[in-house]
């Protein structure tokens, strides 16, 4: 079961910036390691199966994303307390 992509960003908004990095990075792999493999398998055995994962994993980088670019913005204006 994968959690839904506002539940994600709470899991990961308190991250830093340098972390946030390398967890979009990480989606940013499986994503692509989906689409390079992608095959006409039967996947129903599987519970998610591939393509609702990379749909997830597609809608969990707009959540990073969006992160990244909140902390960015802290970073650049001076107010980032970490």
């Amino acid at each position: 079961m994968m959690i839904s992509p506002e539940s994600y960003a709470d899991t990961v908004k308190d991250r830093s910036y340098e972390e946030l990095v390398r967890i979009r990075d990480r989606l940013i792999r499986e994503i692509r390691r989906f689409e390079k493999k992608r095959t006409t398998e039967d996947w129903n055995i599987v519970c998610p199966s591939p393509d609702v994962v990379y749909q997830m994993n597609n809608d969990y980088l707009i959540e990073i994303t969006r992160l990244l670019n909140e902390k960015f913005n802290l970073m650049v204006n001076g107010t980032d307390e970490e």
